[in-house]
């Protein structure tokens, strides 16, 4: 039996939300490693971001294939525009799953964020120690004209001394 092109996007959303659940538990526990600086746990992270990734590239590629074969722009206006068009039960389910798939993508994104920020900030605090074990001001940093970190102030490094 053949599904229906509302029944393929239930599917579809269904998997999605499924997918994006994970990646945003797996960001929660990537938050966590990042703040133990549990080095085993966060490479386990990044291993399986990004299977979870690829997945729901996929799944958004299979979404914009079921709007397009119905003969919907494959965008935010297609896809209001395919659930209008389907009867009110299946529009309802589709507007809950689709809504629903959006909280989670926020919630992604501003894990995402946070954990970057975390990052940002254990790198300033990794390149000041080193420019102090270095004998350089870590106040008199700035990026060179190729982007590289360089330190304008040198002082007697406190690795190598001993």
């Amino acid at each position: 039996m053949t599904m229906t092109p509302a029944q393929q996007m239930q599917s579809t959303l269904k998997s999605e939300s499924q997918i994006a659940n994970e990646f945003a538990n797996l960001l929660q526990v990537e938050r966590q490693a990042l703040m133990d600086r549990d080095e085993t746990k966060l490479n386990h992270c990044l291993k399986q971001k990004q299977p979870l990734v690829r997945q729901l590239e996929a799944l958004g590629r299979q979404r914009e294939l079921i709007l397009k074969q119905a003969g919907f722009p494959a965008d935010r206006q297609g896809m209001a525009a395919f659930i209008a068009n389907q009867l009110p039960a299946q529009a309802e389910t589709l507007q809950k799953m689709l809504a629903s798939l959006k909280q989670t993508a926020q919630a992604c994104q501003q894990n995402n964020q946070i954990n970057g920020g975390i990052v940002s900030v254990n790198r300033q605090y990794l390149q000041r120690a080193m420019s102090i074990l270095r004998g350089r001001d870590p106040e008199a940093s700035a990026y060179g004209p190729g982007g590289e970190y360089t330190s304008g102030v040198v002082r007697q490094p406190l690795i190598g001394r001993v």
